[in-house]
C-alpha cells in the first residue's frame, strides 16, 4: 500500500512573507517605470559592421562603405557577450544533465566490455532483441 504526500504545513512563514514583499517591491518597479521614447537608427546604419568593429577594436570608418553609417556598438557588446556567456552555461548544463552514469562511472556509447547490460538499449530495453 502507498502512502500518499502529506501537505507539509509546518513551514517558515518569514521565507514567504519576504517572496511575498519581493513580489510586491519588483511589481512597483516594473508598473511604474518610466522609458524615453525609442531613438531608433539613422538612415544607412549598419549595425553588424558596428558591432564587429567594436569587438575587434577597428575604427569603424575602415570597415563601413558608401552610405553607411557607424552605430557606436558598446552598448551591443555587452549584451553580445552576456547573452554569449549565457548560451555557454546553458550548453554545458545540458550536456551534463545529458551524461549517463553508473556506479559512480561515466558510461558512454562503445565503452562497454560487450556485455548486453553496459551498452545503451536501442530496442526499447529487451535484451535479446525483442524477437519474441
Amino acid at each position: 500500500m502507498t502512502n500518499r504526500p502529506s501537505l507539509n504545513t509546518e513551514g517558515n512563514y518569514v521565507a514567504g512573507l519576504a517572496a511575498v514583499a519581493l513580489f510586491v517591491v519588483l511589481a512597483v518597479v516594473f508598473l511604474t517605470a518610466a522609458f524615453p521614447a525609442p531613438a531608433g537608427f539613422p538612415d544607412g546604419a549598419v549595425i553588424t559592421k558596428s558591432l564587429g568593429a567594436a569587438m575587434f577594436d577597428i575604427a569603424p570608418g575602415q570597415l563601413m562603405g558608401e552610405g553607411e553609417a557607424a552605430v557606436p556598438g558598446e552598448g551591443f557588446l555587452v549584451a553580445f557577450e552576456i547573452i554569449d556567456v549565457l548560451l555557454v552555461a546553458a550548453l554545458v548544463g545540458a550536456v551534463m544533465l545529458a551524461r549517463r552514469e553508473e556506479a559512480g562511472e561515466i558510461v558512454g556509447l562503445g565503452s562497454g566490455t560487450g556485455e548486453p547490460d553496459d551498452a545503451v538499449a536501442a530496442d526499447g530495453g529487451e535484451v535479446d532483441g525483442g524477437d519474441d
